[in-house]
């Protein structure tokens, strides 16, 4: 064999290496290439935050609040200005005696009467309903007539805190006409209830008469509570 016949076949066999090596590094890049391309295609899940309370579970927002408006922080809490500070369910309640300040004072005109003022001393506003029962001893079983032309058109009065009522009392016939008359330090005064069945609200309460005008006699009554003092001075 010649030396020219041996340098062609080993150029011959490089050549084919050389293609052989540049083929696996093709292959070698393809799936390389298709690899990245898959993993570059994935997604990961998103994951959710759960808040439960109580039996109930709901799903926080990005806004921090568990949906239906509550914060996550006071959620099931309880603050001091959510307690009521006023009347509770079923509105203002009856006045009782230890909710006012009760009083009688001599009037000037007309002569022989005297006025019932009730003072709502309380935080909270209540009902005067009707007119005071009055007795001239606690054991007493009749009142002091009330005057039915007295009666206003809605005979329950709502005081406010601070508020006064008053009722008139004619103590005596100026003409003499009444019978059994005599000298009473006090008043025995009853509050009427809003309730249909009637009775008083609370224990009845001493109110102490006016030495000037303390007699009384048959002919004796008194008004409805009134707003006002001249409306209950001219009933």
């Amino acid at each position: 064999m010649s030396i020219s016949d041996s340098s062609h076949r080993i150029g011959i066999r490089l050549g084919a290496a050389v293609a052989v090596s540049l083929t696996a590094v093709a292959l070698t890049a393809g799936c390389s290439s298709s690899k990245s391309s898959k993993a570059a295609g994935t997604t990961p899940p998103v994951a959710t935050t759960t808040v439960t309370t109580g039996a109930a579970a709901a799903t926080t927002s990005s806004s921090g609040t568990v949906d239906g408006g509550a914060s996550p922080s006071t959620a099931g809490s309880s603050s001091e200005s959510a307690k009521p500070t006023t009347v509770g369910a079923g509105g203002p309640h009856d006045c009782s005696a230890d909710m006012l300040s009760l009083s009688i004072a001599p009037l000037r005109e007309p002569i022989n009467h005297v006025m019932i003022s009730a003072k709502n001393t309380s935080q909270l506003p209540c009902h005067l309903n009707q007119y005071p029962e009055l007795r001239i001893t606690p054991d007493q079983n009749s009142i002091i007539t009330p005057l039915d032309t007295s009666k206003p058109a809605q005979p329950t009065i709502l005081l406010a805190p601070g508020a006064t009522a008053y009722a008139g009392v004619m103590t005596n016939a100026a003409d003499g006409s009444g019978k059994n008359g005599k000298n009473v330090p006090s008043l025995t005064l009853t509050l009427e209830s809003s309730s249909p069945d009637g009775g008083g609200v609370g224990r009845p309460t001493t109110v102490a008469m006016p030495a000037s005008a303390d007699y009384i006699d048959s002919s004796a009554f008194v008004t409805y509570w009134q707003s006002d003092l001249q409306t209950a001075a001219s009933s």
